[in-house]
């Protein structure tokens, strides 16, 4: 019962926390005050104040110190482990080909229009400078497109101004690219040579504020990622021998 009634502790202390860096009460980098103190506070054991901070610490809200200037500081937000955790979901669900298609059909048109109506110059300058890497990548004769796959999607979804669009996104297209990566290399470079085309005419798109411009060519783009990805996959692997 000790062990309940410390989990459930230290679950009120963590929600807390949570809940004054929502509201702004604690901003990036405020030092949390000791876990004595703060046992004081709640009347309650440090045990239970060092689980909250270390579940607040997984979650990606707080980072631990250790040595005499250490301590329990505020973080700046990072969607990563979310993302990170809806990726491993999806994947040992086994999120068919159809569904994976069907999802990036409804979200990323969705964020192209988005992008064309709210990009910043600098998120324009951004979304460039990405491109401009992707196509220069793919004119080396080696190249695989390792180095810049997924980052113009993840560009397009930072102009959309949308956090939950952006985490959902970037999940899907890693999904898609983990099914390329399988693929034949020579197959890989057409696959990315023909995805740079579309972006670059996306990315005028989005230049231009026009946002049904960018929604269609990304009903165009994703239906052709996929449609390549599910003939290729289908397709039985060359053989070296």
């Amino acid at each position: 019962m000790s062990s309940l009634r410390s989990s459930r502790v230290s679950e009120k202390i963590a929600g807390r926390i949570k809940k004054q860096i929502s509201d702004g009460i604690l901003a990036v980098g405020t030092k949390l005050p000791p876990e004595r103190e703060m046992a004081r506070q709640f009347k309650t054991s440090r045990v239970s104040v060092r689980e909250a901070y270390r579940s607040l610490e997984e979650l990606g809200l707080l980072k631990i110190r250790r040595g005499a200037e250490g301590g329990a500081f505020v973080e700046q937000i990072d969607h990563e482990p979310v993302r990170r955790s809806l990726s491993l979901v999806l994947g040992f669900a086994r999120t068919s080909h159809q569904e994976l298609t069907e999802a990036r059909m409804m979200i990323e048109p969705l964020i192209a229009r988005l992008a064309a109506l709210r990009a910043e110059p600098e998120d324009l300058r951004q979304l460039e400078e990405v491109l401009l890497e992707e196509e220069a990548e793919v004119r080396r004769p080696s190249a695989q497109g390792r180095a810049t796959a997924g980052r113009f999607h993840r560009a397009v979804a930072d102009c959309a101004r949308n956090l939950p669009l952006v985490v959902l996104m970037t999940t899907l297209a890693e999904l898609t690219a983990e099914s390329v990566s399988d693929l034949d290399a020579r197959v890989r470079a057409q696959h990315r040579r023909k995805n740079c085309r579309f972006h670059r005419q996306i990315f005028d798109a989005i230049s231009r504020h026009d946002d049904e411009a960018a929604h269609t060519l990304m009903v165009r783009h994703v239906g052709d990622i996929q449609g390549r990805v599910e003939v290729a996959s289908q397709q039985p692997v060359a053989s070296n021998q």
